[in-house]
Protein backbone atom coordinates (compact mmCIF):
# COMPACT_ATOMS: atom_id res chain seq x y z
CA UNK A 1 0.00 0.00 0.00
CA UNK A 2 1.33 3.09 -0.71
CA UNK A 3 2.69 5.59 2.37
CA UNK A 4 1.40 9.23 2.80
CA UNK A 5 3.47 11.61 4.92
CA UNK A 6 1.62 11.73 8.56
CA UNK A 7 2.11 15.75 7.94
CA UNK A 8 -1.10 16.82 6.63
CA UNK A 9 -1.26 20.21 4.34
CA UNK A 10 -3.25 23.01 4.67
CA UNK A 11 -6.83 22.29 3.74
CA UNK A 12 -6.23 25.57 0.80
CA UNK A 13 -3.17 23.90 -0.10
CA UNK A 14 -4.57 20.36 -0.68
CA UNK A 15 -7.22 21.82 -2.45
CA UNK A 16 -5.07 23.58 -5.12
CA UNK A 17 -2.58 20.44 -5.52
CA UNK A 18 -5.51 18.35 -5.34
CA UNK A 19 -6.96 20.66 -8.58
CA UNK A 20 -3.78 20.77 -10.33
CA UNK A 21 -3.47 17.01 -10.18
CA UNK A 22 -7.22 16.64 -12.38
CA UNK A 23 -6.07 19.79 -14.78
CA UNK A 24 -2.57 17.89 -15.42
CA UNK A 25 -4.86 14.07 -15.77
CA UNK A 26 -7.11 15.98 -18.15
CA UNK A 27 -4.63 17.68 -20.38
CA UNK A 28 -2.53 14.17 -20.31
CA UNK A 29 -5.59 12.04 -21.41
CA UNK A 30 -6.25 15.33 -24.63
CA UNK A 31 -2.97 14.20 -25.21
CA UNK A 32 -2.91 10.39 -25.83
CA UNK A 33 -0.04 10.21 -23.65
CA UNK A 34 -1.90 8.82 -20.63
CA UNK A 35 -0.32 5.53 -20.17
CA UNK A 36 3.67 6.93 -20.57
CA UNK A 37 2.83 9.79 -17.88
CA UNK A 38 1.08 7.13 -15.72
CA UNK A 39 4.32 4.99 -16.04
CA UNK A 40 6.63 7.63 -14.82
CA UNK A 41 3.86 9.03 -12.42
CA UNK A 42 2.89 5.44 -10.82
CA UNK A 43 4.97 3.03 -8.73
CA UNK A 44 4.33 -0.42 -9.74
CA UNK A 45 2.82 -0.88 -6.46
CA UNK A 46 0.39 1.77 -7.35
CA UNK A 47 -0.54 0.96 -10.68
CA UNK A 48 -1.45 -2.94 -9.07
CA UNK A 49 -3.54 -1.47 -6.13
CA UNK A 50 -5.41 0.96 -8.34
CA UNK A 51 -6.38 -2.03 -10.61
CA UNK A 52 -7.32 -4.53 -8.14
CA UNK A 53 -9.75 -1.31 -7.37
CA UNK A 54 -10.76 -1.47 -10.76
CA UNK A 55 -11.77 -4.99 -11.19
CA UNK A 56 -13.19 -5.16 -7.42
CA UNK A 57 -15.53 -2.64 -8.81
CA UNK A 58 -16.17 -4.84 -11.95
CA UNK A 59 -17.19 -7.78 -10.19
CA UNK A 60 -19.18 -6.79 -7.38
CA UNK A 61 -21.17 -5.01 -10.47
CA UNK A 62 -21.30 -8.39 -11.64
CA UNK A 63 -22.69 -9.55 -8.85
CA UNK A 64 -19.68 -11.72 -8.02
CA UNK A 65 -19.20 -12.73 -4.00
CA UNK A 66 -16.98 -11.39 -1.65
CA UNK A 67 -15.34 -14.60 -1.32
CA UNK A 68 -14.62 -15.21 -4.92
CA UNK A 69 -12.86 -11.54 -5.41
CA UNK A 70 -10.97 -11.47 -2.08
CA UNK A 71 -9.63 -15.35 -3.69
CA UNK A 72 -9.22 -14.08 -7.19
CA UNK A 73 -7.82 -10.97 -6.50
CA UNK A 74 -6.31 -11.78 -3.84
CA UNK A 75 -7.16 -8.81 -2.02
CA UNK A 76 -8.30 -8.66 2.22
CA UNK A 77 -11.69 -9.82 2.62
CA UNK A 78 -12.04 -6.55 4.39
CA UNK A 79 -11.04 -4.30 1.62
CA UNK A 80 -13.86 -6.22 -0.65
CA UNK A 81 -16.38 -5.31 2.30
CA UNK A 82 -14.82 -1.77 2.44
CA UNK A 83 -15.56 -1.23 -1.18
CA UNK A 84 -18.73 -3.52 -1.45
CA UNK A 85 -20.22 -0.80 0.97
CA UNK A 86 -18.93 2.03 -1.19
CA UNK A 87 -20.58 0.25 -4.04
CA UNK A 88 -23.80 -0.55 -2.07
CA UNK A 89 -24.08 3.69 -1.43
CA UNK A 90 -23.43 4.32 -5.37
CA UNK A 91 -20.03 5.98 -4.57
CA UNK A 92 -18.56 4.05 -8.46
CA UNK A 93 -21.62 4.78 -10.38
CA UNK A 94 -19.43 6.91 -13.00
CA UNK A 95 -17.04 4.23 -12.54
CA UNK A 96 -19.38 2.11 -13.40
CA UNK A 97 -20.94 3.90 -16.40
CA UNK A 98 -17.89 4.56 -18.18
CA UNK A 99 -17.10 0.96 -17.89
CA UNK A 100 -20.18 0.04 -19.58
CA UNK A 101 -19.66 2.30 -22.23
CA UNK A 102 -16.34 1.02 -23.55
CA UNK A 103 -17.86 -2.44 -24.53
CA UNK A 104 -13.69 -3.17 -25.22
CA UNK A 105 -13.36 -3.27 -21.02
CA UNK A 106 -15.80 -5.50 -20.65
CA UNK A 107 -14.59 -7.89 -23.60
CA UNK A 108 -11.02 -7.71 -21.81
CA UNK A 109 -11.67 -8.23 -18.84
CA UNK A 110 -13.57 -11.47 -19.41
CA UNK A 111 -10.96 -12.71 -20.86
CA UNK A 112 -9.11 -12.22 -17.17
CA UNK A 113 -11.61 -13.29 -14.82
CA UNK A 114 -10.78 -17.36 -14.68
CA UNK A 115 -14.18 -19.80 -15.27
CA UNK A 116 -15.94 -20.82 -11.98
CA UNK A 117 -15.69 -24.55 -12.57
CA UNK A 118 -12.38 -26.57 -12.93
CA UNK A 119 -8.85 -27.71 -11.47
CA UNK A 120 -6.55 -25.32 -11.38
CA UNK A 121 -8.72 -22.11 -12.51
CA UNK A 122 -7.08 -19.70 -10.56
CA UNK A 123 -3.40 -20.68 -11.19
CA UNK A 124 -2.21 -18.06 -13.90
CA UNK A 125 -4.97 -14.82 -12.90
CA UNK A 126 -3.69 -11.60 -12.11
CA UNK A 127 0.18 -12.72 -11.95
CA UNK A 128 2.70 -9.76 -12.12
Amino acid sequence: MPHISKQLLEKKRFLEIHRQLFKIITEISRSGKTKIILDELLTKTEKLMLAKRLAIIFMLDQKESMYAISNILKVSPSTVARMSLSYENGSYANIIEEMRKQSSFWVQFHKIIPPRVGRDRFKNFLQF
